[in-house]
């Protein structure tokens, strides 16, 4: 039997997954509210996404199940929300989850509600009947009409779910006293070390996530001191990870997480937000040590995005999916038998890399993997280096072919404002240090597709999707906007990318920021989330407190306006005590606070003659040092503008007609450049 429920007028892929299951399905709407409270219903909240596994096995399993169906439309007001749409239910409801399953909350989540939306029960994938150890929704749904019937019973769950509401209320702390300082840094990088795996990389134990925010943040903690294990342990998980399939050896880009210890098994979906970041994380670590390796991934990382991910006017999709052809992993994994026949007499080098074996390491599969690196195996078997990297590479390019002959996994095409904040920030870092102009180009695009799609008459949404802007932007979104667009500017893709990060920034002020403190995630617009929040920890993504403290300092650094600093300090000040309980968890707070603890670091204002010589040069030079807590301004003569929004430039021409160099701090600046050569020797002294 065919079934359409509500969900079929969404935008959102995973939403539409579910639109035609016998589940009496609403979005999160002021309707199912409303109907809740006039049934007197308790509501069952169910929160994923759309390249979610489980989230496919659970739809699949529970929710086409029309006697489960039933059973739900019996007793709930269900409610369907998709996580990337709207991260402040999920956000809220995982965190009031984590508390009552200690910690064991995952994707799918399932939240059961008093009408009141007050949470008394919750859990992940739940199948039909029990099994595996996981509770049956059959067996759920009848135990709730039960406590729903009994009066006694009843009341004691609502008195319960009131007062989980209560104590996370009563732990919404804003605002703090005393800023952090170096000695939480140091915390922080003694605890990842403790938990760090020496042979693998990451954190020991299995599941293995990437480490990206953790890798910048322990780059800038080699580069600020003599501590040599901090830069030991970002290599030592870049290459690993490298190695493993949690890489996508073929086409670029990383999965989700390893569920190994050894990075070799991945969920395979691949997520914008992942590789934004692991796309900076690796780039970063090229700057710092000039391994070539690195380099090669961070491009590899962009380029799968450029062509894979991004949509013909220039926004980056959401992710990939996991399953195709109704498997996990299909897309990504291969028979023995398909190597040998597609490869000839060079499929046993290729296996021999690869870990290709007829067993396979994945249901009968093989998920590539390399077994050492490039140049160890090629000097354990004295073969050139780089004439087996060739030699691979052409393998590659024939396996590509095949496999782009294979049913594809399913794309969210939903843009993310956040998410594509992350992603331009990556795309013009690498750009501008590259010299590569489709980065910048792909950058730039992105950014006036946003504007123009989901910047709305002085309102910012979060997604667009299929032509409709929808959702109120939060926290996440702006910050993450304004990174990417300050890093545009400092590109020299133009002065408006400026005014626009700085007209986001006074959205924030204005409408997220408490009085003294930090800022909350929603505009509170939102009558239904029962708690308005500020959220510090990072988690998959940054923390949005953290990257807008971080860009309120580089907006100090550009301007010298005071607020700007007053108003991370305050971010700072109310992070401290999240700080204090469990540093690492806080680690993007800590790169915020290591460029503020930097008194050295740099403003640097070129101002380019009419004819614009030396810039090239220029940039090649800034591109040869690491320097992480550096702005750098792109004057010319006629941007009257710029003047106005970085005072900073103010009354700093080209000297003698030449292209000049100013390299300022908080307190003075340095004399005035304008030979290349002297250039260079100031920029390696920085």
């Amino acid at each position: 039997m065919s079934y359409t429920n509500r969900l079929i007028h969404e935008k959102s892929p995973y939403l539409l997954q579910h639109a035609h299951n016998p589940v009496d399905w609403y979005p999160w709407s002021e309707e199912a509210f409303a109907k809740a409270r006039e049934l007197d219903r308790p509501i069952f909240l169910s929160i994923g996404y759309a390249t979610c596994h489980w989230c496919h096995v659970m739809e699949e399993e529970s929710f086409r199940n029309e006697e489960v169906a039933r059973l739900m439309n019996d007793t709930f007001i269900n409610i369907k929300v998709d996580r990337e749409e709207q991260p402040e239910v999920d956000s809220l409801y995982m965190e009031f989850a984590q508390a009552m399953m200690s910690g064991g909350a995952g994707w799918p989540l399932n939240v059961i509600l008093t009408p009141d939306l007050m949470p008394f029960f919750a859990s992940t994938y739940l199948p039909p009947d029990a099994s595996r150890g996981f509770i049956g929704m059959k067996q759920l749904v009848l135990r709730i009409q039960q406590i729903w019937a009994e009066a006694e019973e009843r009341e004691s769950i609502i008195s319960q779910a009131g007062k989980i509401v209560d104590v996370f209320a009563d732990h919404v702390h804003p605002e703090g006293e005393l800023l952090p300082s170096e000695e939480h840094i140091h915390a922080a990088s003694d605890l990842l070390f403790k938990t760090a795996d020496p042979v693998f990389g990451g954190t020991k134990g299995a599941p293995k996530f990437p480490l990206g925010i953790q890798g910048c943040f322990l780059l800038r903690r080699a580069r600020m001191s003599a501590d040599s294990r901090a830069l030991f342990y970002v290599e030592r998980t870049l290459q690993m990870m490298h190695q493993g399939g949690i890489y996508d050896h073929i086409g670029g880009g990383f999965a989700r997480y390893a569920i190994d210890e050894q990075w070799q098994i991945p969920h395979f979906e691949k997520m914008l937000y992942d590789n934004a970041i692991l796309a900076r994380t690796y780039f970063e670590t090229w700057e710092c040590t000039r391994t070539p390796l690195y380099k090669k991934i961070a491009e590899q990382i962009l380029d799968y995005v450029l062509h894979v991910m991004t949509d013909s006017k220039g926004g980056f999709y959401s992710a990939e999916d996991a399953d195709s052809e109704g498997e996990e992993g299909r897309f990504y994994s291969w028979s023995w038998e398909q190597i040998q026949l597609l490869l000839g007499p060079e499929a046993p080098l290729f296996c021999d890399v690869y870990g290709v074996t007829p067993a396979g390491n994945f249901e009968g599969r093989n998920i590539l993997h390399m077994r050492a690196s490039l140049k160890e195996y090629a000097d354990q078997r004295r073969l050139d280096e780089s004439e087996l990297a060739h030699l691979l590479h052409e393998m590659k390019k024939v396996l590509a072919l095949a496999r782009d002959e294979r049913e594809h996994p399913r794309k969210d095409n939903k843009v993310i404002t956040a998410w594509n904040g992350l992603m331009i920030h990556a795309f013009a870092y690498a750009g501008m240090s590259l010299g590569r102009s489709d980065y910048l180009e792909a950058a730039e695009r992105a950014a006036q597709f946003l504007e123009e799609n989901l910047w709305q008459e002085g309102v910012l949404y979060r997604r667009w999707c299929n032509g409709e802007p929808h959702f109120d932007a939060c926290l996440d979104d702006y910050a993450f906007l304004i990174q990417g667009l300050l890093t545009l500017f400092e590109a020299d893709r133009g002065t408006k990318w400026l005014e626009f990060a700085l007209t986001l920034n006074h959205e924030l002020e204005t409408h997220f920021k408490t009085e003294h403190g930090a800022f909350y995630l929603t505009n509170g617009r939102d009558p239904n989330l029962i708690l308005r929040r500020c959220e510090f920890y990072d988690g998959a993504e940054p923390s949005g407190n953290a990257v807008q403290a971080e860009n309120l300092l580089r907006f100090y650094q550009l301007t010298g306006v005071k607020k700007y600093l007053n108003q991370a300090e305050d971010v700072l000040r109310a992070a401290k005590e999240h700080i204090d309980l469990y540093p690492p968890g806080a680690c993007y707070h800590l790169m915020a606070l290591q460029r503020y603890l930097d008194a050295s670091a740099p403003t640097l204002v070129i101002a380019l003659n009419e004819q614009e010589e030396s810039k090239k040069e220029i940039l090649e030079l800034l591109a040869q040092k690491f320097l992480p807590h550096k702005v750098v301004a792109w004057s010319r003569p006629s941007d009257e503008e710029l003047r106005d929004f970085a005072p900073i430039c103010r009354e700093k021409p080209p000297l003698g007609g030449k292209s000049t160099l100013y390299v300022c701090f908080q307190d003075r600046c340095l004399e005035p450049l304008t030979d290349l050569e002297q250039m260079k020797q100031t920029l390696e002294k920085l």
